[in-house]
C-alpha cells in the first residue's frame, strides 16, 4: 500500500481517489475544507488538508489533478520542500508542454521523478458530485516521461494505479499537445462557438432552445464545461490549438464554397469522407 495525496478534489481527482481508495492511503488536498469533509465522509479520500506542504513528505505519489496555472505554481512550491527519495510526481493536466518546461527547472539535478499524465476521459460536470470511481476504467490514459530516469519508473506507476483500469500509453509531449489540440481542444472551441452563434442569430437561448433536437444537443454538449478552466487549459496550449483551428476553419470554409456553388457532388464528397472515418473511430490502425 502506497500513500498517494491527490491535489485538487474535483471530477479528476476525486475520480482517481475513489479509484484508488481501497488499495493505497490517500490524501486529499483541497482548498475548500467542506468539499475535503464531504470526500472523507464519502470515503473518497482517507484524511485530507489545505496545506499540500504539510503532507507532500509522506507521499510516495502526488498527483496533480488542478487546472494547468495552479499545477505550475505548485511545481515550484514542490521544488522548494523536503519529499521522499523516491517519489513519483505525475499530474492530470490536459497539455503537457508548460508543465514539462516549470518541471525541468523545477527539478533539475534533483532525485525527483516527473512523468506526466493525462486520461482521456471526464465529463463536462465538475465537482464532487461528478466523482465516480469507475471514470478511468478502459480509458486511454497517456503517461509522459520526463527523462531517462522517469521512463524507468514508468511500470512502477502504472503498477500502483492500476486498479483505476485505464489503458496506459507512453506518448511524447508535442505528440500529446497536438493531438489534445485537435480532438479535445477544437471540439470544445467548436462547441463554445456553435452556441454564441445561434444565440447571435436567433437570440436568447430560452427563445429558441425549446425547439432544439438531439443534433445541436449532442453537438453543444461540452459547451456547458466550465468555462474558467476551459480558459486555462486553451491558453496552456495555445500554439497547437491555434494551428488546429487553421486546418478545422479550412475544413469549415470548403464545405462552405461547395454549398455556396450548389456543387453537390463535392458536397457529397466531403460528408461522406467525414462520415466513413467517423465510422473508424475506436478502430487500431
Amino acid at each position: 500500500m502506497k500513500t498517494i495525496v491527490i491535489q485538487g478534489l474535483g471530477e479528476m481527482g476525486g475520480s482517481l481517489a475513489a479509484a484508488l481508495y481501497h488499495q493505497h492511503h490517500i490524501i486529499g488536498v483541497d482548498q475548500n475544507t467542506d468539499i475535503i469533509n464531504e470526500a472523507c465522509a464519502k470515503q473518497i479520500i482517507h484524511e485530507g488538508t489545505t496545506n499540500l506542504s504539510a503532507v507532500a513528505g509522506k507521499a510516495d505519489v502526488i498527483i496533480l489533478a488542478t487546472p494547468v496555472s495552479v499545477i505550475l505554481s505548485t511545481i515550484k512550491t514542490l521544488g522548494q520542500l523536503v519529499l521522499k527519495d523516491d517519489v513519483i510526481i505525475t499530474d492530470a493536466g490536459s497539455t503537457k508542454q508548460s508543465i514539462f518546461e516549470q518541471a525541468k527547472i523545477t527539478f533539475d539535478q534533483q532525485y525527483i521523478t516527473f512523468i506526466g499524465g493525462h486520461a482521456m476521459a471526464g465529463t463536462q460536470n465538475s465537482g464532487l458530485d461528478a466523482v465516480n470511481p469507475t471514470l478511468y476504467q478502459g480509458v486511454p490514459y497517456f503517461l509522459i516521461p520526463i527523462d531517462k530516469q522517469s521512463k524507468q519508473n514508468v511500470p512502477e506507476l502504472k503498477q500502483i494505479l492500476q486498479s483505476i483500469g485505464a489503458n496506459f500509453t507512453e506518448i511524447d509531449t508535442q505528440q500529446h499537445d497536438d493531438l489534445m489540440a485537435m480532438i479535445s481542444d477544437v471540439p470544445h472551441i467548436a462547441a463554445f462557438a456553435l452556441v454564441n452563434a445561434a444565440v447571435k442569430q436567433l437570440g436568447d437561448a430560452q427563445v429558441f432552445g425549446q425547439y432544439v433536437a438531439g443534433g445541436f444537443k449532442d453537438t453543444t454538449r461540452i459547451a456547458g464545461s466550465n468555462a474558467k478552466v476551459w480558459t486555462d487549459i486553451l491558453l496552456s496550449n495555445q500554439d497547437s490549438i491555434v494551428d488546429s483551428l487553421h486546418v478545422y476553419t479550412e475544413a469549415l470554409k470548403e464545405i462552405e464554397i461547395a454549398l455556396t456553388n450548389g456543387n453537390r457532388l463535392e458536397l457529397e464528397a466531403l460528408l461522406s469522407r467525414a462520415q466513413d472515418s467517423r465510422q473508424h473511430l475506436g478502430e487500431k490502425a
